[in-house]
């Protein structure tokens, strides 16, 4: 049983050890809030979405979405004054969708067919 352990070790461990190893290039694409920051638009709630077209296409390239996240702002800034709230409150929207995407290295082309 011992050596039975020992031998599927050695295994994992040579199998891992392949030449076969894949290369990633990366891709970053945003999208921006449209409110302003500034008067009566600041108040108003902001949602940003992807264009699907746009994804579906690099979809089509070999893109594949890595990981994605939000750049926060807050709407109304204290300017170093004391008498405003500091923290994260309900002035927190956010700013940016940031999407980070991966394809196999040398696979695809981008040349439109």
């Amino acid at each position: 049983m011992k050596y039975l352990i020992i031998i599927s070790v050695f295994a994992f461990l040579f199998s891992s050890c392949s030449d076969n190893k894949k290369f990633w290039e990366y891709k970053v694409i945003y999208y921006t809030g449209l409110n302003s920051r500034d008067g009566i638009e600041a108040f108003k709630y902001q949602s940003i979405t992807p264009d699907d077209a746009e994804l579906t296409k690099l979809g089509e390239q070999g893109w594949e979405i890595a990981t994605s996240y939000l750049e926060m702002e807050t709407a109304f800034p204290n300017f170093g004054k004391e008498a405003y709230h500091t923290g994260i409150k309900e002035n927190v929207r956010p700013q940016r969708l940031v999407i980070i995407l991966k394809r196999l290295k040398g696979v695809y082309s981008d040349k439109k067919k």
